[in-house]
């Protein structure tokens, strides 16, 4: 069975959606996706601007569904419509069967960019325990220039290392998604302009936002992880990044060696940095 072209996607409220593609229903959620087979579909309701898609089940047995909200009624009643059309024509399909047991669901890991924003944070807890556990020390030397050298340091140095690895990080994931991805265009969205859409390779409609004003953008995306996805940039863009992301790496690590040089100093020889008496 091929997918019946005049069967709409349905988009859904929180980047959800569900397509028909081939003998299967393609449920995609930011957390989850869901390959309903339609040999386990009993039918498919328009409810308003929600699609309910009712498994088949033994007869007296509640049947499971599956509900998508905030879609287009007409596309809504469109879908419900096509799918339940083509119905009883699939094979092997038993109305009177659990379809549950058929449907195929799995949990995504988190996105890239949480990913990164967890490592980055992570990274800067840590810095600023350490900033914490040698500001105490210093305070027991009893010498608040250099605390006040070290609180300084710290914090500048904090942020640029956290700017220069964010930086770093986009930089690198867009220059191997470039290289390494898969490039296609993404079509914008009628219905909500600056909504592109693309299918990855297992028929799942995935988002990109951008400014809206084009029918289409070229996107790269990662083919192990579909969700994964850039707008590629002009390569200009790309070495302002790059600089910007080594500069905040260095300013940090500069501050960094500073505030740490006064603590080290401090603690050799408390009077180091004693002016003359």
């Amino acid at each position: 069975m091929t997918t019946t072209p005049s069967i709409p996607v349905v988009q859904g409220s929180g980047k959800t959606s569900l397509r028909l593609d081939g003998d299967a229903l393609l449920l995609s959620r930011p957390r989850e996706e869901a390959r309903i087979p339609l040999a386990a579909v009993g039918r498919v309701l328009a409810e308003g601007r929600s699609v309910a898609v009712e498994l088949t089940a033994p007869e007296g047995a509640v049947p499971s569904v599956h509900r998508i909200d905030g879609t287009s009624e007409a596309a809504a009643t469109m879908f419900a419509a096509a799918v339940n059309a083509v119905l009883p024509g699939v094979a092997g399909r038993d109305a009177t069967a659990d379809g549950a047991g058929l449907v195929e669901a799995r949990t995504l890991s988190p996105n890239w960019r949480a990913r990164k924003l967890r490592a980055i944070k992570r990274g800067s807890y840590g810095l600023l325990g350490a900033l914490v556990i040698a500001g105490v020390l210093v305070c027991v030397l009893g010498d608040p220039f250099v605390l006040i050298v070290l609180v300084i340091g710290g914090v500048v140095g904090t942020v640029g290392l956290a700017a220069g690895a964010n930086a770093l990080a986009n930089w690198y994931r867009e220059w191997r998604l470039v290289r390494h991805g898969v490039t296609t265009f993404a079509a914008e969205d009628p219905r909500e302009p600056g909504t592109y859409l693309y299918v990855d390779p297992a028929g799942l409609v995935r988002h990109v936002f951008t400014w809206a004003g084009g029918t289409a953008v070229k996107v790269s995306y990662d083919p192990r992880d579909p969700g994964n996805v850039v707008l590629p940039r002009v390569a200009l863009m790309r070495r302002v990044e790059l600089c910007a992301g080594l500069f905040f790496v260095v300013l940090g690590l500069g501050a960094y060696a500073c505030a740490i040089t006064m603590v080290v100093l401090t603690i050799l020889d408390p009077t180091a940095l004693d002016g003359p008496a």
